[in-house]
């Protein structure tokens, strides 16, 4: 598809990539056609694309890291499940999550990190699944992405485990927001992915005007909680009105 845009000669890219390395060599046949790619959601390897307009991911394992550090008081046995190798939008969720742990709440143990949920629901459940039965005592969960986050849910909710155990996610879904709002998850690490759009586009007609456009671009993180979900602002992160948009 990106070679096809290519020779048709568009005037710019925009482009979110799976993950950080397979759609290097278009970019790079993109920037010697002299078409600039501009990069949004997950990183991509090698310096070729003009912008990159994304989370900074790393925060955000941060504040998932602080929002169980907060609510264990620093104390217990934890799991993390990581996505998938190659994300690099989810690594970079993980090490801040770990690093954060190590370096704030050392007395935390970290039971697993080095499991991952797969690219669906149905992966992640199973990987969850697993988990559960390897350790019968955890007392808090973080996941990297939505489908990490509701295939843990879903483990959870079949071993009537969900409330019980402090769980910590990332992104929303109805299915999600219904769990903190039931308790079942504390806290939802959000990003605000409409604007990443949003820049994305506008970022490349800018650098196509010839202005000045930032290498990276960081369109915010934040979380809700079950205490804020109901805030204005957390609210339309985690419930966009979509009709302005489509209607």
């Amino acid at each position: 598809i990106v070679e096809t845009f290519i020779a048709s000669k568009a005037s710019a890219i925009v482009l979110a990539p799976l993950d950080d390395r397979s759609l290097m060599r278009p970019v790079v046949d993109a920037k010697s056609h002299g078409i600039p790619t501009i990069i949004i959601d997950s990183d991509l390897q090698g310096d070729s694309h003009v912008s990159f307009v994304a989370t900074d991911n790393y925060k955000g394992g941060v504040l998932g890291a602080e929002r169980l550090g907060e609510l264990l008081g620093g104390k217990g046995k934890i799991i993390m499940l990581r996505y998938q190798e190659g994300s690099a939008s989810t690594t970079n969720r993980e090490q801040g999550f770990l690093d954060t742990i190590k370096s704030k709440y050392p007395d935390f143990e970290i039971l697993s990190d080095n499991q991952y949920a797969g690219a669906t629901t149905e992966t992640g459940f199973r990987a969850s699944e697993n988990l559960l039965n390897r350790f019968t005592h955890v007392d808090g969960i973080f996941t990297p992405n939505e489908s990490s986050t509701f295939g843990f849910l879903r483990a959870l909710q079949a071993n009537r485990l969900a409330g019980k155990i402090i769980f910590v996610g990332f992104d929303s879904s109805d299915k999600l927001n219904e769990a903190l709002a039931k308790g079942e998850l504390m806290g939802l690490v959000l990003q605000n992915p409409f604007k990443m759009g949003y820049l994305g586009v506008r970022t490349a007609v800018a650098h196509l005007r010839g202005e000045q456009i930032e290498k990276v671009i960081d369109t915010g993180v934040t979380i809700a909680t079950p205490e804020n979900m109901n805030d204005p602002e957390i609210k339309q992160l985690l419930s966009p009105n979509l009709s302005e948009y489509l209607d």
